[in-house]
């Protein structure tokens, strides 16, 4: 199955798709979508759209695995912004009609590391094991995007 996980964000989007067949992943791609950060929003939202659907027909994934909007208390503006992106990404798949789950990011650290309180250096850790690397994938949008597609082969047994 080919999985094509998404961390979204308004400025720098992560996506990593990859391959799971008889209980082995491999990396196909992973990159980041940036839109100009001088155009408004709605320029923005279209470049995401339009760049994932691009992905999404040079990869042709089966699935794609989306993170769950999330806010600190004192940044509720930044769930707000994710969510415009999440909505824009959402789109994209839609159109390919694509099937799309998706995670909390204490579900992928579940998943990955037995342990929801995880760090991000021990998601990044294993990712770079999972997918049998020789270094970290950066920027760290783009391994988190991985560890999302990561985390949905595993909780699928693949």
């Amino acid at each position: 199955m080919r999985i094509l996980g998404v961390d979204p964000s308004l400025h720098s989007t992560g996506y990593g798709v990859i391959e799971s067949r008889a209980g082995r992943i491999r990396l196909v791609e992973g990159g980041v979508i940036s839109p100009r950060r001088a155009s408004a929003i709605e320029h923005r939202l279209a470049d995401l759209e339009r760049s994932l659907g691009e992905v999404i027909r040079t990869h042709r994934p089966e699935v794609m695995v989306v993170e769950e909007v999330f806010s600190r208390t004192g940044h509720p503006r930044t769930a707000i912004l994710m969510a415009h992106a999440r909505g824009a990404l959402l789109c994209a798949a839609a159109a390919a009609h694509l099937h799309v789950y998706h995670y909390s990011a204490s579900a992928v650290k579940r998943a990955l590391a037995g342990n929801g309180a995880a760090s991000k250096q021990q998601v990044a850790a294993l990712v770079v094991q999972a997918l049998r690397l020789r270094r970290r994938p950066g920027p760290s949008d783009v391994t988190d995007a991985l560890a999302l597609a990561i985390a949905h082969a595993r909780r699928r047994g693949g």
